[in-house]
């Protein structure tokens, strides 16, 4: 398998990246509404690290997946794909990486603005250069806890498509980011 991606099928690379992300991003989703229903303590500011920990690490890898993206070519849709279909698929793509650094970033200020840094799995925190704001603390915290019901409808809707092609249109696009097409 390449690491490129070439016309008809996504690389190792970009397959590893979106795999990752998909990990970390089903982490995440776990993670924030297990600490959601949990009262303060210990086991919830254990939670919320490796919470903000995972989350740098998904922004670390999106951040390289959409640069890998832009130096690469873009598996082509499949032949006869309706051009309503298409399009679907490129806002979902793109609404998808939107809204996973909005929740990013809408996280990483709602630290940032209680005058901490991000915790990374209790070695080190990322400080950020923001003042601490109890106002701009529940800013993001409003953005940032309702948010994921944006990214939870846009991965169903990622996932029904995946499996619509694969199971109904019969084509190549769910292989090409997992087996391969050949």
């Amino acid at each position: 398998m390449a690491l490129r991606n070439t016309a008809s099928e996504w690389g190792s690379l970009a397959k590893g990246l979106h795999w990752l992300v998909a990990i970390g991003i089903f982490a995440l989703l776990w993670l924030g509404l297990l600490q959601s229903e949990m009262p303060r303590g210990d086991e919830k500011t254990w939670i919320r690290m490796i919470h903000g920990s995972i989350a740098l690490l998904v922004f670390v890898l999106m951040t390289m997946r959409i640069a890998w993206r832009g130096m690469n070519e873009t598996p082509a849709h499949p032949a006869g794909l309706p051009s309503w279909q298409a399009l679907l698929a490129r806002l979902v793509h793109w609404g998808l990486y939107i809204a996973i650094f909005v929740q990013l970033v809408s996280g990483a200020m709602t630290v940032a603005t209680t005058g901490s840094g991000l915790p990374f799995f209790g070695l080190f925190e990322v400080p950020l250069p923001v003042a601490e704001s109890r106002d701009a603390h529940e800013f993001w915290e409003d953005i940032h806890e309702p948010f994921w019901w944006v990214i939870a409808g846009l991965v169903v809707i990622h996932v029904l498509g995946a499996l619509y092609n694969h199971f109904i249109a019969r084509n190549d696009v769910l292989r090409r980011m997992t087996s391969g097409v050949g």
